[in-house]
């Protein structure tokens, strides 16, 4: 079974961070059988959350947001927005913390396991 472009891109992007602070990757987070070891989303705090969304920001070939009032922000603005801990680098984070969310649930929910055994790069 072929694994859909958009969720092998998300296998290699982080989704949370290890008690030691590093980034764990969706992939690396499917297979591991104990995750105690990672940070639940609830317990990162506000910069752990800014460097998973940098990272995820990162890896997009282009972002574009238009904003009233603030005009179109691209990936460089977003991202120092982000790392700035601004209210507009927090919508950032909120939204990408969300897409992580979805994802978790469905890793937990078993969806994805048929995707990630039969996954080749």
């Amino acid at each position: 079974m072929k694994i859909p472009k958009a969720l092998a891109k998300e296998l290699e992007l982080p989704v949370t961070c290890t008690h030691k602070g590093e980034l764990v990757t969706l992939r690396e987070f499917i297979s591991k059988k104990d995750k105690k070891s990672y940070l639940s989303l609830s317990s990162l705090n506000p910069t752990q959350q800014a460097k998973i969304t940098v990272e995820r920001l990162k890896s997009k070939s282009e972002v574009k947001v238009g904003m009233i009032g603030g005009g179109m922000i691209d990936k460089e603005r977003a991202i120092a927005e982000v790392k700035a801990l601004s209210p507009l680098g927090q919508v950032f984070i909120n939204s990408q913390q969300h897409i992580i969310d979805i994802l978790i649930e469905e890793v937990e929910s078993g969806r994805f396991k048929e995707f990630v055994q039969n996954y080749d790069d």
